[in-house]
């Protein structure tokens, strides 16, 4: 009776990780997750250099399609060295306490020719709201581009208020110094699994 259980648990666990297994992975060399946003009236850009997303996506099968990207805020890179150890602190990401932010569909739905809208939880801070993800999906032999701009959607548009999920606070809520606005850039090239 054991060694059914042992079995039994054993094809359990072996199955688990292709149960959660995205069906395309991320070519992360050619790949972009970054933003645009103002300081002092200027613009400027940013990337995050490290996340992992298990992306399961079928165009004829969007139920059975959905992205689960968990982005690892500390490799943000804008450029500048005092900026990015700026956002480190508690009024901006706060690194020490949430290292992690995590973008999760609810629903994918298609719209026309190759565009999609991707309907997910953007957690930052342990602060959730819903966002809405217009992409297109081009599918080329063994490779894919997905791209697109993440829109907060109580806000409309093709951007997101940083301030929703306590990123800028205190002083820096206002937008006078730093733009409330952020434009997400969503560029990826994925490998077809299976």
């Amino acid at each position: 009776m054991r060694a059914d259980l042992a079995r039994a648990l054993i094809l359990l666990l072996a199955a688990t990780p292709l149960a959660h297994a995205g069906n395309w992975s991320v070519i992360h060399e050619e790949s972009l997750l970054g933003f645009t946003a103002t300081q002092t009236g200027s613009e400027f850009s940013g990337r995050f250099e490290d996340f992992d997303a298990d992306m399961t996506f079928h165009a004829d099968d969007l139920d059975a399609s959905a992205f689960d990207v968990t982005v690892d805020v500390t490799s943000v890179d804008t450029g500048s060295a005092d900026r990015d150890s700026t956002l480190a602190d508690k009024p901006w990401f706060w690194f020490e306490e949430f290292p992690r932010a995590r973008f999760e569909t609810k629903r994918i739905e298609h719209k026309e020719g190759d565009s999609y809208e991707a309907v997910a939880d953007l957690t930052i801070k342990s602060n959730t709201h819903e966002v809405t993800l217009p992409f297109t999906w081009t599918r080329q032999g063994d490779s894919a581009r997905i791209e697109g701009k993440a829109t907060a959607v109580m806000q409309g548009g093709l951007s997101m208020d940083r301030t929703r999920w306590e990123v800028g606070t205190g002083e820096w809520s206002s937008g006078d110094t730093v733009g409330r606005q952020v434009d997400v850039e969503v560029d990826l090239l994925l490998k077809h699994e299976g």
